[in-house]
């Protein structure tokens, strides 16, 4: 079998997500060290398929993941930006049952993972940037206006030479393997291949709010992007910059051991990256709680003085409150002031918007308790796929997302400007 084939031998599978199936495929051990892997555009999670097993073979668990719109995974239905890419990302692999990871992005993917680190930097060991494009106005606005200009689907194939040219104008000393598997990527995408194109060109990353996450800067001394390693290094001061002899944009599937070696020695490197190190502390809220769940909770500033009750002992006219709403105040305060931050970025008018949040306390196996959360976000004069897409990058952004996700079950139900509602 070709190793630039687009099945390969590893372990292959799909998530259902709210967009649609994502494919992904993995190898390793779950319990090692979890690697995550984005791919540039417009092609697939096949260029790392030859590496993979090499990676494991580190002492990683690798999942490379197709993302939406491309590979074998279900396009959105809309254009998406660099934020909602991000989101997903952090969707998928919650999906895989993915806590703290490292991430490696190339290209399009580098911009994806910097983007998703910033919006959950506690799920972050490490970034590996196999090609970080950073673009200046001018580059930027040139290749928005002709950069991919897609294809038309012709009777004699035509369009087959457009693409296969395409790809040799690209990379002119990859093999006629590897481009006969892009070509098979680009049809599978479609005529417009440039949607994660213009996410990019539309991004402006916040390089600076990266310092203190644990950072490598690897390619093949080919990669079409290495041209920009000055603006990058200038960028990232002090990030080591690796580049592969020989090496082109598809160094993984050209020397995978050589490849496998350096990913392995950044990520294990940094396999416990210390919270310290990227936690920056902006508030600190106390509160002294007397008595347990019967009794008093006083906050240092004296703003809160509140009686606790058990519910099951709470009477007609009690005002007393228990830590299970506590928790559901908190949480939708934070969640509705995150959905602000994403909304005026986005810039969508909320107004008027309620979130409403329920917190249940229950039993699980063992003799020990635990909570659930539902959220219900509701945004009548935002059109339904507006809301639902800002809605889940708020869900990455949010601190008491972040705290709970993977340790408390969430539902977020979004009601937005169309009477159909969606459980994301």
């Amino acid at each position: 079998m070709s190793a630039t084939h687009l099945r390969g031998a590893s372990e292959r599978g799909y998530l259902d997500l709210p967009w649609g199936q994502v494919h992904y495929r993995r190898a390793g051990d779950p319990s090692a060290v979890p690697l995550l892997i984005l791919h540039q555009s417009p092609l697939s999670s096949a260029t790392y398929e030859p590496a993979l097993a090499a990676l494991a073979a580190h002492g990683l668990y690798v999942v490379a993941v197709d993302t939406p719109g491309f590979g074998m995974s279900d396009a959105p239905g809309e254009q998406w930006s660099i934020p909602d890419y991000a989101a997903a990302t952090w969707r998928i692999a919650d999906a895989l049952g993915l806590g703290k990871v490292h991430l490696l992005g190339q290209h399009t993917g580098a911009v994806v993972a910097a983007e998703a680190a910033l919006t959950a930097r506690d799920r972050v060991n490490g970034l590996i940037f196999q090609g970080l494009p950073l673009y200046d106005d001018a580059e930027r606005a040139e290749k928005k206006a002709g950069y991919a200009p897609g294809y038309r689907v012709a009777h004699d194939g035509g369009h087959l030479k457009t693409i296969w040219d395409r790809v040799y104008w690209l990379y002119p000393r990859i093999s006629a393997e590897s481009a006969s598997r892009q070509v098979a990527e680009y049809l599978s995408v479609g005529p417009d291949y440039a949607v994660a194109y213009r996410a990019v060109f539309d991004h402006r990353l916040d390089t600076a709010a990266l310092a203190g996450i644990p950072m490598l800067l690897l390619h093949g001394g080919d990669d079409v992007v290495a041209r920009m390693n000055d603006v990058v290094q200038a960028a990232l001061p002090g990030v080591p910059l690796v580049t592969i002899p020989g090496g082109t944009d598809f160094v993984a599937e050209e020397q995978p051991e050589i490849f496998a070696k350096a990913v392995a020695e950044h990520v294990l490197a940094h396999r416990a990256a210390r919270p310290e190190a990227t936690f920056k502390p902006i508030y600190t809220a106390t509160v002294e709680v007397q008595g347990g769940r019967a009794g008093s909770a006083r906050s240092l500033t004296g703003s809160l003085d509140l009686a606790l009750t058990r519910p099951a002992d709470r009477a007609s006219g009690d005002t007393g409150t228990d830590p299970e709403e506590l928790f559901a105040a908190g949480y939708g305060a934070c969640f509705a002031s995150a959905l602000g931050v994403v909304a005026r970025r986005e810039r969508i008018g909320l107004d008027p918007v309620s979130i409403t949040t329920s917190v249940t306390l229950g039993s699980v196996p063992g003799g020990k308790y635990a909570i659930t959360a539902a959220l219900g976000v509701s945004a009548p004069h935002v059109p339904q796929a507006d809301l639902e897409r800002i809605v889940g990058i708020a869900d990455g952004l949010c601190p008491y997302s972040n705290a709970i996700r993977g340790n408390a079950d969430v539902t977020i139900e979004v009601l937005g400007g169309s009477p159909d509602s969606a459980v994301l």
